[in-house]
């Protein structure tokens, strides 16, 4: 394995530590040891490989989650600010605004009256769940990460992960197949967003350079189906963020990453109306 492989394989190693350690203390010293580097060689190979430094990049994920959590929940700011790691309210909100540009509760406010102008939600169709999974097993995937606009950071992780899965002589129609999105476009920058293609790790393939390993974990989920075109996935998550969520009773389970399954991807070319989707929403 060449120097880059190696600084890839240890960083990914990290950023997937990170996003399943976000609600702790992260130091330097834990996630340089989590890398196997020194602390001062971590930092330099993580902000060129990252292109963020350690200490934005944790920030920037701790808030944008934040900025999920007042647009799509009714928690508290208190309560919002307690969970993104801030001893109090006002420390919150004056790292909120230095990256948002505004207050949390503006930004609350702001949401709500954009989405009553632009997208009036009692329009949005009523969408149902196929049913409340109460314990959905952990997923050991290998993944591949590619940052982005998701139509094109989608496309450009599947062909990788394609040629990974042809170089290892793997069958792809007896691979389960899953996208993990782990950020929203409305609130992270585009060039920032996160998109995962990855596969149930078959046995004895292990993660090589940029593919990389991770457990899904599993618990309660909503489990959703879009049939068709992925075109307009955007449109049914929509539907259960805006309709369905609100009016459920349910709360989203912010620790865990929306995933979907994709099924049927033979048709994928020839007859795109055929492709059915599973969409896997946590709950607590």
């Amino acid at each position: 394995m060449d120097q880059i492989e190696e600084y890839v394989k240890r960083i990914l190693k990290v950023l997937i530590y990170i996003e399943e350690h976000i609600d702790e203390e992260l130091t330097m010293g834990k996630l340089a040891k989590v890398a196997c580097y020194s602390p001062f060689h971590f930092h330099r190979i993580f902000h060129v490989m990252v292109g963020e430094t350690v200490h934005h990049y944790i920030t920037r994920l701790r808030i944008e989650r934040a900025a999920g959590k007042l647009r799509y929940t009714n928690r508290s700011v208190t309560e919002i600010a307690l969970d993104t790691s801030y001893d109090t309210p006002s420390a919150f909100t004056k790292a909120f605004k230095q990256w948002m540009g505004q207050s949390p509760r503006n930004y609350r406010t702001l949401f709500a009256a954009l989405n009553k102008i632009n997208n009036p939600i009692q329009e949005l169709p009523m969408i149902s769940p196929d049913k409340i999974e109460k314990n959905l097993p952990d997923f050991n995937l290998l993944f591949i990460r590619r940052c982005g606009n998701y139509t094109q950071s989608s496309s450009e992780a599947w062909q990788a992960m394609i040629r990974f899965m042809e170089d290892n002589h793997l069958d792809r129609m007896k691979i389960r197949h899953f996208g993990i999105s782990h950020d929203d476009p409305a609130v992270t920058d585009e060039g920032k967003l996160r998109y995962d293609a990855a596969i149930a790790a078959p046995q004895g393939i292990k993660e090589k350079g940029e593919v990389g390993r991770q457990i899904l974990k599993g618990g309660r989920y909503a489990i959703f189906t879009h049939l068709g075109s992925y075109d307009k996935l955007a449109e049914t998550f929509n539907r259960i963020f805006l309709k369905w969520l609100p009016q459920s009773q349910e709360t989203f389970d912010e620790t865990r990453p929306v995933f979907c399954e994709y099924l049927k991807m033979e048709y994928i070319r020839t007859d795109p109306e055929k492709l059915v989707t599973k969409l896997y929403i946590p709950l607590v």
